[in-house]
């Protein structure tokens, strides 16, 4: 394989073993109360809250059947609530609880954790330098999915 063959191998292989540490690392946490597919969605919130569920699947890239229903496990489990939006009736916006505010701690602490594995050899400049090009990548990519919208 090419180099440029690559890279997507590395970034799905990537987000998979990511995605299993982090639901690993967060059940050894004995006070957390969510997984790591819900967390994206509360990170979500965490940065901004309320938001619609549009919002949501727009930061998180979830389906919408798929956030509808983790939206309702969210809810059931008390990390989250809803409520009908101030300007708009017909949409519904979503809340952190008290309870969810304070999961984010949890989140911080094993997102810290998984960046220690993540860049474990990496020195500073070359943390910036591959993160430079995630997001040259990301921007690519975004920039090329605007033209399959609607």
């Amino acid at each position: 394989m090419k180099y440029d063959e690559n890279a997507g191998y590395f970034i799905s292989h990537i987000r998979l073993l990511n995605a299993r540490l982090f639901n690993k690392l967060l059940s050894e946490e004995e006070n957390a109360k969510y997984s790591a597919e819900q967390g994206k969605i509360l990170s979500a919130l965490w940065i901004k809250n309320p938001q619609t569920a549009t919002d949501i699947s727009i930061k998180t890239g979830l389906a919408n059947n798929t956030l509808s229903n983790m939206l309702k496990k969210l809810e059931e489990q008390g990390l989250i609530y809803s409520c009908s939006h101030e300007n708009d009736q017909r949409k519904k916006l979503f809340c952190l609880t008290d309870e969810g505010k304070a999961q984010e701690e949890i989140g911080r602490k094993i997102s810290e954790e998984l960046n220690g594995i993540f860049y474990k050899g990496f020195s500073e400049d070359e943390k910036r330098e591959l993160n430079n090009y995630l997001e040259r990548a990301l921007t690519n990519l975004q920039s090329a999915s605007k033209r399959w919208k609607n």
